[in-house]
């Protein structure tokens, strides 16, 4: 009997320990579905002294890859996490008592955001760097994400653009940028520190806090002239170039044209198709990785 009694405590006891272990156990819980019935957003939840605790909630793609996950201590949050659909962190955002402590976002090339304290400190930093002046000799290298583009600069007609340019590539300005403006059988254009932020409506506004009188010359615009965009008034180019795709005579003598592409042409083209959205500005930012001007550089 007393072996009975023992054998029924040990089985009672288990029994318990599995009903306690079942309700300690993490729960899922769908909050959104995609039409098709796929899970688009779930969140997750532990019991803890008895109370139901949410512990994340996690979004995905409609390709069943992840795109969020926000983490929560006692159903505070504490951070957000979130990727792009091709797997590129997109966002991470920490937390304290329930407000954003910090926040870093980056775009679909992995490229972090610039914050507008950032982007001044480099505009104070340009200010301070004298460069060296262009020559015959120099070559452009433009590394894109569709490829390389190599120009030569026009010296002779537009000394002062040629030194400006050169001297915003080699201080690393253009860097990280992108052509924000892409036009099929007009230009692309690039050049704007602001397109380094996470803002898409300021593409295109920025300078680098200081415009170069205009040089107008005879030279045409032709497939591949390199030349600098302005607004109405023609000594206002700053930083922000195009790259002509076709003959454009009528903007001969009205932008200063200070150089041409030499290698890469296939490479401009292949960036002029990219699909834009109603601003001509691409969906998928065409990025401007590295640009450096020198007598030996080298991809």
């Amino acid at each position: 009997m007393g072996s009975t009694k023992y054998w029924y405590s040990v089985v009672v006891g288990l029994a318990l320990a599995a009903i306690y272990s079942c309700g300690g156990q993490p729960e899922e819980e769908i909050l959104k579905t995609y039409p098709d019935g796929q899970k688009q957003e779930v969140a997750r939840y532990e019991w803890k002294g008895g109370e139901r605790h949410r512990v994340s909630r996690t979004g995905y793609h409609i390709s069943g890859a992840v795109s969020f996950k926000e983490t929560y201590l006692e159903d505070s949050v504490t951070s957000y996490r979130s990727w792009w659909p091709n797997g590129q962190q997109r966002m991470v955002r920490k937390y304290e008592g329930g407000a954003v402590a910090s926040e870093q976002s980056f775009d679909s090339d992995g490229i972090r955001h610039l914050t507008g304290e950032e982007i001044e400190l480099i505009r104070r930093g340009l200010a301070e760097y004298t460069g060296e002046p262009a020559t015959p000799k120099d070559t452009v290298v433009m590394e894109t994400s569709a490829g390389t583009i190599k120009l030569r600069l026009f010296t002779d007609v537009a000394p002062g653009h040629s030194n400006n340019f050169k001297r915003l590539a080699n201080f690393g300005y253009y860097d990280s940028t992108t052509f924000h403006r892409v036009v099929p059988d007009f230009v692309i254009q690039g050049g704007d520190i602001l397109s380094r932020d996470a803002k898409r409506a300021n593409d295109g506004t920025g300078s680098p806090g200081y415009t170069i009188p205009a040089e107008f010359n005879p030279r045409p615009h032709r497939k591949g002239t390199l030349a600098m965009a302005r607004s109405r008034d023609p000594n206002s180019a700053g930083s922000q170039f195009y790259i002509a795709l076709s003959r454009l005579p009528q903007l001969d003598n009205q932008y200063s044209v200070f150089g041409e592409v030499i290698g890469g042409l296939a490479v401009v083209d292949s960036i002029a198709t990219a699909a834009t959205d109603s601003r001509d500005n691409p969906v998928q930012p065409q990025r401007i990785f590295r640009v450096r001007v020198g007598p030996s550089i080298t991809p």
